[in-house]
């Protein structure tokens, strides 16, 4: 009888399957600052803001993670795989960021594939990626449909896949998912004083003004009449 309850509990699903955590994971989504650093033990940010008045690109950092790993092999004490942490035949070789989108009230956002080039370190978990999420596409799409006060909120999943230097074997990482809030407006600024000037935020990676909540300190004002006729 035990071979007969054996497949009645297969043919009900009653087996449990589990399925391998990603060799590459993103650990976490950080801003960079303007020089284009940051760090694993940085503050993470699960979201932020765009002004597409201001800027197309929403530039965040990501600290990657790599669990694969090579064993040294040595033929009469000569080694045929170096015990580094750096390179080797462990490394993962990143080719392409994977973007989807969706967003709140929805909008058709083409999802991108970009090509990218970085390389993942072999046992380790501070491999750091600076990324843009907003493709051309998507940046257009956004702003067709946004004017005015209208706004959106744009949820883009975000995943990182390539091949490992070792028999060129495919991966991909997990996806994350990143919240921006979207407007397509410029903000209401105060004017300019006298000879004053705008200060320019340097934004992450100096990639400028726009991006989490970060505008000019003010605007200038009219030009002032010419003398004479």
């Amino acid at each position: 009888m035990k071979p007969f309850f054996i497949a009645a509990a297969l043919s009900l699903g009653l087996c449990s399957c589990s399925e391998s955590a990603p060799v590459v994971q993103i650990l976490q989504t950080i801003q960079p600052d303007d020089s284009c650093d940051f760090g694993p033990d940085d503050t993470g940010i699960a979201s932020g803001s765009l002004n597409l008045a201001y800027r197309n690109a929403y530039v965040l950092g990501l600290v990657v993670k790599s669990t694969y790993a090579s064993t040294p092999i040595d033929v009469n004490g000569v080694p045929l795989e170096p015990d580094t942490d750096i390179g080797g035949s462990a490394a993962a070789f990143v080719d392409t960021l994977k973007l989807s989108y969706s967003s709140t009230p929805s909008i058709n956002i083409p999802d991108g594939e970009v090509p990218y080039t970085a390389v993942i370190n072999p046992s380790s978990d501070e491999n750091r990626l600076v990324v843009n999420l907003m493709t051309s596409e998507a940046a257009a799409a956004l702003r067709a449909a946004l004017s005015g006060t209208t706004t959106a909120t744009v949820r883009v999943t975000v995943q990182v896949t390539g091949k490992f230097a070792s028999g060129g074997k495919k991966f991909e990482s997990n996806e994350v998912v990143y919240g921006i809030d979207v407007a397509n407006a410029p903000v209401l600024l105060p004017t300019c004083a006298g000879t004053e000037s705008p200060a320019i935020p340097a934004g992450p990676c100096g990639s400028g003004a726009g991006q989490d909540g970060q505008f000019p300190s003010c605007q200038p004002g009219p030009a002032a009449p010419g003398v004479g006729g």
